[in-house]
């Protein structure tokens, strides 16, 4: 660069930089009037030739409104479409679907029903795993379990799977014969999901397939520190038969290892 360029270069003798040149010059030009493609109307316009807006400050306007509402409309359509999944997934059978804290009778189960409540509402993807135990039926387990999953699907959009424990192996038994859905796939629709629910564990008679299947689910859980709910009538342990007699010891230790002694017992009356 010679020394006649230097002293022209607006970066050495001060003068203004080429976007303020374009203003400039735009603020010089005389306006022209031009119809808006929109509306029709006539608008005064700076002219820059192909590029000169065809759009009165109205109309674009309404288009800049128009895009918003498009984007929020798209928005709210992909989040519902979303929550709908999440329902889906679920798998909530429709005699549980409506069941809320809220409706419970507080005078049942009172402790458990705090206790549920507060993991509820406390949940994420962090949170220990649950086991919700009685020796007898009709104590309000699964209504627990089922309001803990109806309150992270509902109020906090969580991605739950809900099962009756012997309906996966059920699943699991069915890959044998079905050629269009392997065992893998089962396993992968249950292991993964932020939270698992799984209802009365332990209900199989004992065999090295379901200890071997229960340990394969949970160790993933395991892995993956992802939080499981369950229910059972087994105790983790005690006199007679327990958890471990069901599902196999192994598969028990990684129960206990993500859900230390978070164990509610809600030995109590029938009250179907």
């Amino acid at each position: 660069m010679n020394q006649e360029s230097r002293r022209e270069s607006p970066s050495n003798v001060g003068g203004l930089s080429p976007i303020s040149k374009v203003l400039g010059k735009a603020a010089a030009r005389e306006k022209v009037e031009v119809i808006c493609v929109d509306c029709g109307r006539p608008f005064n316009a700076i002219p820059w030739g192909p590029i000169t807006t065809r759009v009165c400050l109205v109309c674009s306007t309404v288009r800049q409104e128009r895009r918003e509402t498009l984007e929020r409309l798209a928005k709210e359509h992909a989040e519902e479409q979303r929550y709908l999944d999440l329902i889906r997934v679920a798998g909530v059978p429709p005699r549980w679907r409506d069941v809320r804290f809220g409706s419970l009778d507080p005078d049942i189960q009172p402790v458990a029903q705090k206790i549920a409540r507060a993991y509820a509402e406390g949940f994420s993807k962090e949170s220990p795993s649950l086991v919700l135990y009685s020796p007898g039926n009709g104590t309000g387990k699964t209504t627990l379990g089922y309001c803990i999953v109806n309150y992270l699907v509902h109020e906090m959009r969580v991605p739950v799977v809900a099962r009756k424990a012997r309906d996966v192996m059920l699943e699991l038994r069915n890959t044998f014969s079905d050629r269009q859905e392997t065992e893998a796939a089962v396993l992968n629709r249950v292991s993964y999901a932020d939270l698992l629910f799984l209802d009365d564990v332990g209900k199989d008679p004992r065999s090295q397939w379901i200890y071997s299947t229960y340990w394969t689910l949970l160790d993933r859980r395991y892995d993956w520190q992802l939080p499981i709910v369950i229910t059972t009538n087994k105790p983790i342990e005690g006199r007679g038969e327990v958890l471990a007699d069901r599902i196999g010891e192994d598969a028990v230790s990684r129960l206990l290892g993500l859900c230390g002694n978070n164990v509610i017992d809600m030995t109590g009356e029938d009250l179907r």
